[in-house]
């Protein structure tokens, strides 16, 4: 599931946009990079639409959204690319996350990020990419929309009609999987699986399906697999491919044993270094970075600690990791040496206005006051979380007549822990919310929470739930706010 924990990594677009100031200080940069003849209102778009018979093409940018910012520099910066666009759509650029342009974001359900989709003349939706990639892969996946028998609607309405050739199972499971609709690509997996093969498993055209089943973790059945036909997988697919997927695998397992609060388990780590080992993955994968930051972080190896975590070259994946990260009972020598590191880090990252800062001066602050008062010498007041069940809580607002806010996150969201340290904590988000709601956080892929994130469809993290007592959804706030964001959020929802 490492592919989950990468899209925690990215949190929270032409040059002619108009945005306003960006949440990342590279924002204005790469939008200038922009090559792309955009129009900028949905009616202009849909008009000229009408005129050419291009369909649509829609980025539905997100200025808090790390993602739609780096696809102006990987992608639409691209002329050749770009010019490639002109010719086939009309290319609608909107910032849905302005107030204004929220009901676009409701009408089509779009509420991750980076996202876009494809109109017809009427505003139909045509298809759907709801993550962002690398040219040419991007390209592959627009060009989907402009044939009936490979995009989302098309598709859909071949499998409606009663076509499940294997054909169209598998161009329908492309286009579910590039719109994210996870509930019903899950669906209709197993039809298509029933009618492969182990065989069938290693051709390249099904890598995308036996690639996801394998991030299922690296005790699924298809991860084993994988291992166990490296040589045939290396050849149909490519060894830096298999590679990636191993490493990423063994990674998020190791990162979830290091964040999980559980006792440092040295047998199990060797275990995991044993199995890294005989899966055939180089030494110069991320893996063995993420095992020698594990190993020094259990065995309180601080020193080697400090030195290992530069070592993720990916700047995010380092960031995330090491604001997931606690510090408690250090002998003085650690926690100069840690509080210096985190002291270097929040100033780096505020002299680029990012707000990963909060993320280190929380943990630094936290070294200076290990008793955890805050700088005053006071404790935070912030949200009240109830520690009952999803049902308790129901209960609970029926009879004080409360919402129920629901903060729903998985153990490996970075954004997830961010807004437990620096969101729900502070005491106007507290003096806000605790009269209004009753607040429950529920873990997403552990106990009742498998079954939640369904019924809600939360497919990204981290996702806010608002409902009634009865359980109805009013409301939902996706990605990491802070608190006097956060709180702009939830006014804006009406509540």
């Amino acid at each position: 599931m490492f592919a989950l924990l990468v899209s925690f990594f990215l949190l929270p677009y032409s040059s002619s946009a108009q945005q306003g100031p960006s949440a990342y200080a590279d924002g204005d940069s790469l939008a200038r990079l922009v090559k792309m003849k955009y129009v900028y209102s949905f009616e202009e778009a849909l008009r000229l639409s009408a005129e050419t018979g291009k369909p649509i093409f829609f980025n539905a940018f997100a200025d808090w959204a790390r993602p739609c910012h780096a696809m102006n520099g990987r992608v639409f910066s691209d002329e050749a690319f770009c010019k490639w666009m002109d010719k086939h759509f009309v290319c609608l650029f909107v910032d849905v996350s302005k107030r204004e342009n929220r009901h676009l974001a409701d009408r089509y359900n779009i509420h991750s990020f980076a996202h876009y989709v494809v109109l017809n003349p009427q505003g139909q939706l045509i298809h759907r990419i709801a993550n962002s990639y690398e040219l040419p892969l991007f390209q592959e996946k627009v060009a989907a929309a402009l044939r009936p028998a490979s995009s989302l609607h098309g598709t859909t309405e071949a499998y409606r009609s009663g076509d499940h050739s294997k054909a169209t199972l598998l161009a329908y499971l492309k286009a579910l999987d590039d719109a994210g609709e996870d509930s019903l690509f899950k669906a209709v997996l197993p039809e298509y699986f029933s009618l492969l093969t182990s065989k069938d498993y290693v051709k390249k055209e099904n890598w995308f399906i036996v690639s996801r089943k394998a991030n299922e973790g690296t005790s699924s059945e298809m991860f084993r697999f994988i291992v166990s036909n490296r040589d045939k997988f290396d050849k149909s697919v490519g060894a830096d491919e298999i590679n990636t997927l191993l490493s990423k695998n063994y990674s998020n397992e190791i990162f979830q044993r290091m964040t999980s609060g559980q006792p440092y388990d040295e047998a199990a780590m060797i275990d995991t270094y044993m199995a890294m080992q005989a899966a055939k993955i180089p030494q110069t994968e991320t893996c063995y970075t993420f095992y020698d930051i594990a190993k020094a972080y259990g065995t309180r190896d601080f020193h080697t600690l400090l030195a290992v975590l530069p070592q993720l070259k990916d700047i995010q994946l380092r960031t995330i990791v090491e604001i997931s990260l606690k510090f408690d009972e250090l002998n003085p020598a650690d926690r100069a040496a840690v509080l210096a590191y985190y002291r270097e880090r929040e100033g780096a990252y505020r002299a680029v206005g990012s707000s990963y800062a909060r993320g280190y001066k929380e943990i630094a602050d936290a070294l200076e006051t290990p008793s955890g008062a805050g700088t005053n010498g006071s404790a935070q007041t912030g949200i009240v979380f109830a520690t009952g069940t999803y049902g308790e809580a129901l209960a609970q607002a029926k009879a004080e007549n409360k919402l129920v806010f629901v903060d729903c996150y998985t153990s490996w969201c970075g954004p997830c822990k961010m807004l437990a340290r620096q969101t729900f904590p502070a005491q106007s988000v507290g003096e806000y919310m605790n009269p209004r709601f009753v607040s429950l956080q529920i873990d997403m892929e552990k106990g009742e929470g498998i079954e939640l994130a369904k019924l809600w469809n939360v497919d990204a993290y981290p996702t806010m739930v608002i409902l009634d007592a009865e359980g109805n959804v009013k409301g939902r706030v996706v990605g990491f706010y802070r608190p006097e964001q956060f709180l702009e959020e939830i006014k804006k929802l009406g509540f």
